[in-house]
């Protein structure tokens, strides 16, 4: 949604003066929307890629057994032979099972990592994860994640990312400026975009319509 189509679309229906705030409001309600949709629909994937993951894993693990089975019914090994070719199978089997499982549990920390950023109010799940340092969080057993919250807090602490999150919720009061005032809120720190990733950058216009490159 474009700053101009509103304040082309409002100019005759809102006073001049409450114009920006009005237009602010409506893009603010527009942005939280748009992001809101995009988590549910990240949220939605993830289970659809562990549920695939978790299928294809189960599929694989029947064709393997049927095929074991197979090579042992047709064996011509004498009894040792076959107490060898069974104590390499458990071995490769449980080196496959323990591959599923870890493939698995990558999944589930992604998407419980995702879940946690967006509980945090990131405005884009996708670039502050590509902040994170993911070797650094562990899934507990119990679901939790260990090693997070402190690198979510750095993150909004920090001048170069604390935009990604929304912090607080805006009032917006429809008045007219004040002599010798703009109308027009100044930010409160500089931001560099061009020390910002192609997502962070994309992020930070999403949620800041009003700035110029």
């Amino acid at each position: 949604m474009k700053r101009k189509f509103l304040e082309d679309l409002l100019k005759d229906k809102v006073e001049e003066k409450d114009l920006k705030e009005v237009v602010d409001t409506i893009l603010d309600e527009h942005s939280t929307s748009v992001g809101k949709m995009k988590g549910e629909l990240e949220t939605a994937n993830t289970k659809i890629s562990t549920l695939e993951a978790e299928k294809k894993n189960l599929e694989d693990d029947v064709a393997n057994r049927d095929t074991q089975l197979n090579n042992l019914k047709n064996s011509t090994e004498d009894v040792a032979g076959l107490k060898k070719t069974i104590e390499d199978l458990q071995n490769t089997n449980k080196t496959s099972d323990e591959a599923h499982k870890n493939e698995i549990n990558d999944l589930k920390k992604s998407f419980a990592i995702e879940n946690a950023l967006r509980d945090a109010k990131a405005r884009n799940i996708i670039s502050v994860k590509a902040l994170l340092k993911l070797d650094d969080i562990e899934l507990n057993d119990d679901g939790s994640l260990k090693g997070l919250s402190e690198q979510i807090e750095t993150l909004k602490g920090a001048k170069d990312s604390k935009f990604l999150f929304d912090t607080e919720t805006k009032q917006k009061q429809f008045k007219g400026a004040e002599p010798g005032e703009t109308g027009k809120e100044e930010p409160d720190d500089e931001v560099d975009l061009s020390k910002m990733t192609y997502d962070e950058r994309n992020a930070y216009l999403e949620e800041h319509p009003e700035v110029e490159i």
